[in-house]
């Protein structure tokens, strides 16, 4: 067997166990709730006792390549197991999962993530993460969210970033974003409470930090066309 083919193989064997995954927890989890939400999860989840933390880690990863359910869960892990607890939970789970969607990049090639970021200059993107600046690369477009986060990790794919650089700037890079889902989710139990206030003002300014950052980067372009 070639490489190519092997690499194939490899990729088939790997979607079909994230699809096998998702329909054997889709089909558990709709048995009992008819919905998605931040309620339904937390239920579901609980419903594991000691092994809670287990479940919740494993349904955090096999959902990683489903748009928009990381904050849900990362929100979830705030009421499950608390602040702190639930941010080191969270920001574990949420690196070992952007490894999915990663190691599928890596293996499907740049054509088919180019599908999926119609518009966006991926030869500027590829070019900020060469060599040594590899590492800052990563953190910063964690800090600065400008895609959202499952399309990071198939940016991060396709980039010559080596695995444990990627982990490395993804553990860094994601702490606030991270810290202010799961706080707001542990203060969401008494949304009348000072944490809660606490907790939605943090999330307010970590939401504000790209559009500062595209803000200033527009100005500092229009700036030097200018000059």
């Amino acid at each position: 067997m070639n490489k190519k083919a092997g690499q194939t193989l490899m990729t088939v064997a790997h979607l079909t166990i994230v699809i096998a995954l998702l329909i054997t927890v889709g089909i558990t989890y709709f048995s009992q709730y008819d919905a998605i939400n931040q309620e339904n999860i937390e239920a579901f989840v609980r419903g594991f006792g000691a092994w809670t933390p287990v479940a919740y880690a494993i349904l955090y990863i096999i959902c990683a390549p489903i748009p928009l359910l990381a904050p849900i869960f990362s929100a979830v892990g705030g009421v499950l197991f608390g602040a702190l607890w639930g941010t080191l939970l969270v920001i574990a789970t949420a690196t070992v999962s952007a490894l999915v969607p990663f190691s599928l990049a890596r293996r499907l090639g740049r054509e088919w993530v180019a599908k999926r970021l119609e518009g966006k200059k991926l030869d500027e993107i590829y070019a900020q993460s060469e060599g040594e600046k590899g590492l800052t690369f990563v953190i910063l477009m964690r800090l600065i969210p400008v895609l959202p986060w499952e399309i990071q990790n198939y940016v991060g794919g396709l980039t010559r970033v080596s695995v444990p650089t990627f982990m490395a700037g993804t553990v860094i890079g994601i702490i606030p974003g991270s810290f202010s889902l799961v706080f707001l989710g542990a203060a969401a139990t008494d949304p009348t409470s000072w944490q809660f206030a606490v907790a939605v003002a943090f999330k307010i300014v970590v939401a504000l930090i790209p559009v500062v950052s595209i803000y200033l980067k527009s100005r500092k372009k229009r700036a030097n066309q200018a000059a």
